[in-house]
């Protein structure tokens, strides 16, 4: 089956960058019942929902036909930070936004990869000025989809998802990913760090190490670690991690100890950093 391309019609940076999109692959305009709008050309599908994009859970029926998701989206943060963002969804803790807690979704590093890199690119050739290109850690839904499910996010105000040359950018950067397959890199599940993680973002701009899911330093308690690390390593397509990258110091020692126990059923490799 082919990727789909999924937005919220209510999400102003995705229905915006959708519109690009369908422009960018001569999209025809499809039907299928429930689904607010429809679109496709020979080799994607580009659907829109009345719902916020963290609750597509409810749309499996439809969502699990395909090879995998790319979801376009808005980000907001209340510092108004102005990002070009890529993300896997799932919720590390017990709180959910969307989805079910302390589920992850199925990830992509390779995926997840090529969007990243393809966004720095692309916003730098269009002289896209003051935006910061960077992974998020982990966060909402949705987490239950048996596809894999990458986020790409224009942020963080409604100056920024109303910005047409983002809008853009976001769109050309998804159509030039989907258009080919991934490229090969080192797929690690991460654990610490910020919600914005720089050290990671620059490992995957400049080195071939791609970041299935991340789990920030605040998603982390002891309690439900061993959980979370599991799925992170487990829950990532074509196949489980083979490595664990960890932020020592934003783990105790008994949270340390409980990683390298999982690590070790798992059969994967810790690296500290």
């Amino acid at each position: 089956m082919p990727p789909l391309v999924a937005y919220s019609t209510s999400d102003l940076a995705g229905l915006g960058a959708s519109r690009y999109v369908v422009e960018l692959l001569k999209a025809r305009r499809c039907s299928v019942r429930g689904v607010a709008e429809c679109f496709e050309s020979d080799t994607v599908t580009v659907a829109g929902f009345d719902v916020d994009v963290v609750d597509l859970d409810q749309y499996s029926w439809f969502l699990n036909n395909f090879d995998y998701i790319v979801v376009l989206s808005r980000h907001r943060a209340e510092s108004g930070r102005k990002t070009l963002s890529v993300h896997h969804p799932g919720n590390p803790t017990r709180e959910a936004h969307g989805g079910e807690p302390l589920r992850l979704a199925i990830a992509y590093p390779a995926l997840a990869w090529e969007l990243l890199r393809a966004y720095a690119r692309i916003s730098s050739e269009q002289g896209l000025e003051g935006y910061e290109v960077t992974l998020e850690a982990t966060h909402h839904g949705p987490t239950s989809l048996e596809v894999p499910v990458v986020f790409i996010e224009i942020g963080s105000t409604e100056v920024e998802w109303r910005d047409e040359k983002a809008r853009y950018a976001m769109a050309c950067t998804v159509v030039d990913v989907i258009s080919r397959r991934p490229g090969s890199c080192r797929a690690v599940a991460a654990i610490g760090g910020p919600h914005y993680p720089s050290r990671y973002t620059r490992y995957s701009l400049e080195g071939d190490m791609c970041f299935g899911h991340i789990i920030a330093r605040h998603s982390i308690a002891s309690e439900h670690l061993e959980i979370v690390a599991a799925q992170a390593v487990l829950r990532n397509y074509p196949e489980p991690t083979r490595t664990l990258v960890v932020e020592k110091k934003s783990l105790n020692r008994e949270q340390r100890d409980i990683v390298a126990r999982v690590a070790g059923e798992l059969g994967v490799v810790v690296e500290y950093i």
